[in-house]
Parts: C-alpha cells; structure tokens; sequence
C-alpha cells in the first residue's frame, strides 16, 4: 500500500491556513519578536484566538512573558539532550579550567540512546537506563558519577541561564557515592623505569617536566604553562598562574627543581617546558609500555610473577599525591604542605598524602 499523502494547506485569512481535509485550522503569527503556532477544529475559534493574541500584546503587559512560557515549553519539547550538550558545549564548558575533559566527557555522553530523547523526556527512567548501560560496559562507580554530575550542571544551565521549564532529572536517581580516595604512590623502581624511557621521547623536555613534577607536586597544567619570567632562580620561588583555583600561587623550588630548571635546553619558548598536552601524553604512555615491557623481560628471565598494576597502573596525576606524601616525609608541617600544592582544606590535602608506613616506623624509633 502506497503511504498516505501529506495533506497540504491553503491560506484563508490573515494568519490562518486551512488543511485541503477543511477540518483543522492553524494559526501562525508572531508578536513581540515571538513565533505563535496553534491549531483550531473550527475557522472562528482560529480567528478568536488570532484577535485575541493581538489584542493581548496591545494592552497586557505580562503578554509576552506568558508567550516566552510558552515557546521555552515548545522548545524543551523539541529540542534533544544532544543539542542543549552542544549548547553547553558552546556557551559554559569554555568557561572552565577542565575545558578538554569536559568536551570529552560531553562527546561520550552523545553517543548513547539518552541523548537522542527530547529534554522533556529526559526523566528518572532514561537517566536509569543510562546508568544501567554504562554498569555493564564496566564502568567504575566514580566515573559514572562524574558523568552524572555533568549532566545534572547542564540541566541546571538549562533552567537556571537559559529559563527553560524543565526538571533536574539526574536529582530523581541515586547518584553513586565519591568512591574510596586514589592512593596510589611511585612504587620501587618505577621513577627510574620511567625517566629512563623518557629520556628517549623525541621531545628533550618531557623527562625533565617528570622529575620536577615529582620534585614540587605542581599539577601538569601548572607546569605546562609555567613561564621563563615566573621562575626567580635567586630565590628559589616560582609563581603559578590562573592554577585550578583561580588564584595565582607562588610555590618554593628545591634545589634539585633548581638544577632541572637550569639544565633545560636552550629556551625555545617562553615556556619553561616547550611540551604541549598532548606531546606529554604521547610521550607519558608511550614510555609506561616500553618501561612495562622490560620489567616483564626481566621478571621472565629470573623466573618470577610480575606484579599486574607495577608502572600500567600509574596515572601522571599520581605524582602530585608522590610529591605532597615526600613533603610531610621531609618534615613540613600541614600549612607548608598546603602552601606548596594549594590544597584549600584539611580533606582535601588529605585525598593527596598517602605516608608509607615504614617512614612513619623510623620516626617512631
């Protein structure tokens, strides 16, 4: 059977069509910049309603705030979750520090069912099923978590900036709890396996920007976008801008962060480090898996099991939590340490220490 035809309209009155059946009636106007679109069953209700939205926005001063009402329901009722991510995309997440982490997580959150519903429609079951899907794609608790917390700010940038009638609906559901804090330190004979493969990476830089990580416990942006003329050699200081916080800090440089400082290349740039984001990764990854690959040789070769998380299961954020855990070894007090790393509280200063037991045994005697 051939599809039904699409039954087409004609005009007849001034901003009134009329479907060829004779049975429906539309009326298309705009007032006060505003698109009006309704659909009658009779040609006088039509015409009632075309002369009373005129005369509305004639004497009724809270006319178009009725009519925004209305089209910001129209439009939440049309537009998907993947076009106000796009928005959020747009207008919010340049806003942010985390800007390229965000932009990632909002193109991975696009490619599920989710996003291709209506807003209006996001509810607790869809927001549900979503969770259920990524549980069983494995994944962990906090990053679902994280996921979430993404998507409960764009609905709230979704009704709090751009006044769209909608309801959070990430608030509906059980959101995982912040999981158990990452304790993962530098275990023994990891730093030298890494520094060794680094010092091979085509980029002369990255070696250096690995040991002074662990030398001030800086975080990776601070120390990519550390500058020539912040860095005061006499006084051993730094200062970092714009760090995550929003505030500049100025962090003491050991003698040892000195020393790498002072045996950098020529300067090339105005940079500290001529390494870019992702030229670290590259090089990071790329030197964990020739690091791994060696340490399985040698285990091979005497015969012993190799340990499954030794160098895989370090991430470059884990040598902020080495460096501030060497700072309270080396006897700084929790006010040095947090002028150092610029903790803001007690609990978070406490989610980057992770004191190994047998240093804390010496001190006991």
């Amino acid at each position: 059977m051939p599809p039904p035809k699409k039954l087409s309209e004609r005009t007849i009155d001034k901003n009134i069509t009329v479907r060829c059946d004779g049975y429906s009636f539309r009326v298309r106007l705009t007032i006060q910049g505003l698109r009006v679109d309704e659909t009658f069953d009779s040609l006088q209700d039509a015409r009632a309603y075309r002369d009373r939205m005129k005369s509305d926005a004639t004497i009724d001063p809270t006319h178009r705030l009725v009519l925004e009402a209305k089209q910001r329901k129209q439009e939440a009722a049309q537009m998907t979750l993947g076009a106000l991510l796009d928005r959020y995309e747009r207008e919010i997440t340049p806003t942010k520090k985390g800007a390229a982490v965000e932009r990632t997580k909002i193109g991975k959150l696009k490619r599920y069912p989710i996003s291709r519903l209506p807003i209006s429609l996001v509810g607790r079951d869809a927001v549900s099923r979503f969770m259920a899907t990524a549980r069983n794609e494995g994944w962990s608790e906090n990053n679902l978590r994280k996921y979430l917390m993404l998507l409960s700010s764009v609905f709230q940038a979704a009704i709090r900036r751009w006044g769209m009638s909608l309801e959070n609906p990430v608030r509906t559901v059980q959101v995982p709890a912040n999981g158990k804090a990452r304790d993962r330190r530098l275990e023994a004979g990891e730093y030298e396996r890494i520094y060794v493969q680094l010092k091979q990476a085509r980029n002369p830089y990255v070696a250096s920007l690995f040991e002074f990580a662990v030398e001030t416990g800086a975080r990776r942006g601070e120390i990519l976008n550390l500058r020539r003329k912040d860095v005061n050699i006499l006084s051993h200081t730094a200062v970092l801008r714009d760090t995550k916080n929003g505030e500049d800090r100025v962090i003491p440089l050991s003698g040892r962060a000195v020393g790498i400082i002072k045996e950098l290349p020529d300067p090339s740039s105005e940079n500290v480090f001529a390494v870019n984001e992702k030229q670290l990764r590259d090089a990071w990854e790329a030197a964990k898996r020739r690091a791994r690959k060696e340490y399985e040789k040698e285990c091979a070769e005497k015969e012993i099991a190799s340990s499954p998380g030794y160098i895989t299961g370090l991430r470059f954020h884990d040598l902020r939590r080495e460096a501030t855990s060497r700072f309270f070894e080396r006897g700084l007090d929790l006010m040095e340490v947090a002028s150092v790393t610029g903790h803001k509280t007690l609990q978070m200063l406490k989610r980057y220490t992770h004191l190994r037991a047998s240093d804390l045994a010496k001190k006991l005697g």
